[in-house]
């Protein structure tokens, strides 16, 4: 299976947020994001640039899904956004009715990701998150499979403008 990385560091939660957005706009039906990090890493600040991109215009309502476990927002195609941190289980992701969301039509976004990687398609984009100070974040992005490793080679586009 193809494979592909890029790494950037954001300066800053509205570069992250930017960012986010812009990677949003590549984003197509059926399109699984697995997102990697400890707390305050800016996850859910990801997110919330990622949905503005799918077209969810007010990005506030963005909210981590601990609770719930999983929102979704309507954008030009609908968004999932999953928080995997109390899940023990691949079996927990399956019995919210994971499957049906992860191999349908809308985006899904999975934060918490490694916790239920068995959960995921063979192919995604996984994005991790790594504090390096107040501000910055360390951000590389990987991509399992073809269409995802087209995706990275437009966000090497998106880095340079």
């Amino acid at each position: 299976m193809k494979e592909g990385k890029v790494t950037f560091i954001s300066m800053s939660a509205n570069e992250t947020i930017h960012f986010g957005e812009r990677l949003g706009r590549l984003l197509a039906p059926g399109d699984v994001i697995a997102l990697v990090g400890e707390l305050g890493a800016g996850k859910t600040t990801l997110v919330k640039g990622i949905v503005q991109g799918l077209g969810v215009m007010d990005k506030h309502i963005v909210k981590s899904p601990t609770f719930s476990l999983i929102n979704i927002y309507k954008g030009r195609i609908p968004v999932y956004h999953f928080d995997a941190y109390r899940l023990e289980s691949i079996q927990d992701m399956t019995d919210i009715g994971s499957d049906e969301i992860l191999f349908g039509e809308g985006v899904s976004l999975v934060e918490w990701a490694d916790n239920v990687y068995g959960a995921l398609p063979k192919e995604y984009i996984e994005i991790t998150l790594s504090v390096i100070s107040e501000s910055q974040r360390k951000i590389e992005i990987n991509g399992f499979g073809e269409h995802y490793c087209g995706i990275l080679d437009k966000i090497r586009g998106i880095r340079t403008e």
